[in-house]
């Protein structure tokens, strides 16, 4: 009876570490989009308090792509933005929480 308590504690344990783990290793990846708080990035946790703020943050997170930023409208809890391509067509819509700075398409 003793043996079976201490394996199944032991087996516990390791089933802790293995998710204590896994969960610290996740932000570490650069190209994981739901990373740590990297400035700029898919998953700020930064509050977004201006339309200015979203404007700044999107254009940072699409440096690297051959877009710009159009109309932002503010919402209760976020902000919309249009994804625009070199020829002014809508590619995509984006919203931007305002408590945590996640960005996520709706398009």
């Amino acid at each position: 009876m003793m043996k079976r308590i201490v394996k199944s504690l032991v087996t516990l344990g390791m089933l802790l570490f293995s998710i204590i783990a896994v969960s610290g290793a996740h932000g570490a990846d650069e190209k994981d989009p739901y990373g740590g708080s990297r400035e700029g990035g898919y998953g700020e946790k930064k509050e977004v308090l201006t339309p200015g703020d979203a404007e700044k943050m999107l254009k940072q997170y699409f440096a690297k792509k051959n877009v710009t930023i159009g109309v932002i409208r503010e919402k209760e809890l976020y902000f919309e933005a249009e994804v625009r391509d070199k020829d002014n067509k809508v590619i995509d819509k984006v919203i931007v929480d305002k408590r945590t700075g996640r960005i996520r398409s709706i398009y």
